[in-house]
């Protein structure tokens, strides 16, 4: 299981058309989506998160380490869910029909720069500037509207800038109100 999330998500990230491809011929169930796949990417954020909140930054102790870890945790996940929830409300718009279960594949598989990144930086918070790599979100988001939504050509550009914007700054916005109540 864990060797086919991290070929996922390496696939998505460097052969983005063949990988949504492949996931597209797949038919994940959402039942095998969540507990195969996102589940077990949110649970190495939360570990990844803690470990790095615990020993790699200068005041690491277990209370803050509990609250990075649970900040970023709180902010995938509503991140995702919120993400999902508005691209299925807005598809219509674009000529998709409404179906939250395949916005929510759709949202889990288009995130991983960023699950990626939240992943990585609890070790290198030093760092900041890593961040600026969550902007490749928009080429992954771009080949997932075509190969796995399948949105009309037309609207495919317009698509990929709203959900793109709505996939890479929710959790960074729950993150920052969770991190600005917490701490």
């Amino acid at each position: 299981m864990w060797r086919d999330i991290f070929i996922t998500i390496a696939q998505l990230i460097v052969a983005s058309p063949r990988a949504w491809k492949d996931v597209e011929k797949e038919k994940r169930t959402q039942h095998e989506f969540l507990y195969r796949f996102l589940h077990p990417i949110f649970g190495i954020i939360a570990f990844t998160s803690f470990v790095g909140g615990l020993w790699f930054v200068r005041e690491g102790n277990v209370e803050n380490a509990l609250k990075g870890a649970i900040i970023s945790v709180v902010g995938v996940y509503g991140g995702y869910f919120i993400a999902a929830y508005l691209l299925n409300e807005i598809a219509p718009r674009f000529g998709l029909s409404k179906d939250l279960s395949r916005f929510q594949q759709f949202t889990g598989y288009a995130s991983v720069v960023l699950y990626a990144l939240f992943i990585v930086t609890p070790f290198l918070s030093e760092l900041f500037i890593l961040w600026l790599l969550v902007l490749y979100t928009i080429y992954v988001v771009n080949v997932g509207f075509i190969y796995f939504m399948k949105v009309p050509k037309a609207k495919v550009t317009d698509f990929t800038a709203v959900a793109s914007a709505i996939i890479i700054l929710s959790p960074v916005l729950i993150c920052t109100l969770f991190s600005y109540l917490i701490k």
